[in-house]
């Protein structure tokens, strides 16, 4: 039989090594948790900021496409003074059409109705089937008093000012200004939109 004599190099890690070695991997631990945690609430926030953005331009891109050729503009807020309803005559396509759109204070939504004859404004909080939502979580934007400016507003005897935020979730809401003017000859027959 051999008889084995213990050296250092044979005893391992002392109690004191492998506290120094759990401590460190810790606070690794820990440092790349939070760059994972940090890195996922920073995607949550761009992804909403994000949907906002986009929701905002197709908003806007409706609207003024339509607007740019219309021939007349008309709007009407609700007795409650925050529900807004525009309509427009235009002949984009090359068939002359109404084309409404209204802000639904109740819902946070904005809505649009396309019609070959004239077009009534909807009930705030009981918008009808025949209308299309075009985009939810639209808020007006407020002055600096917190009075909030009309999302549809008339500009000029052909034009719209359109004029709101859209809540990007836990972010911060993303704010569309703009003003459109019909370009096509003023008329407002055949159909007779209001």
């Amino acid at each position: 039989m051999t008889d084995r004599t213990i050296t250092n190099d044979d005893r391992g890690f002392t109690l004191v090594e492998l506290l120094i070695s759990m401590a460190l991997l810790s606070v690794v631990v820990t440092i790349v948790g939070g760059i994972i945690v940090s890195s996922l609430q920073a995607d949550r926030t761009i992804r909403e900021v994000t949907t906002s953005t986009t929701d905002g331009q197709l908003v806007m891109n409706a609207i003024e496409q339509t607007v740019r050729n219309s021939t007349a503009v008309s709007v009407v807020p609700n007795a409650d003074g925050s529900s807004v309803f525009a309509v427009v005559r235009t002949t984009a396509g090359g068939t002359a059409r109404c084309v409404a759109w209204f802000y639904d204070i109740e819902s946070e939504a904005i809505f649009q109705r396309d019609s070959t004859s004239a077009i009534s404004a909807p009930t705030p909080g009981a918008v009808g089937s025949e209308w299309r939502e075009v985009s939810g979580g639209i808020v007006a934007d407020d002055d600096a008093t917190g009075t909030p400016y009309p999302v549809l507003q008339a500009d000029g005897a052909r034009g719209l000012a359109v004029r709101f935020a859209v809540e990007g979730g836990s972010s911060a809401s993303t704010l569309f200004i703009s003003s459109v003017t019909g370009r096509g000859p003023q008329s407002n027959v055949s159909p007779q939109c209001f």
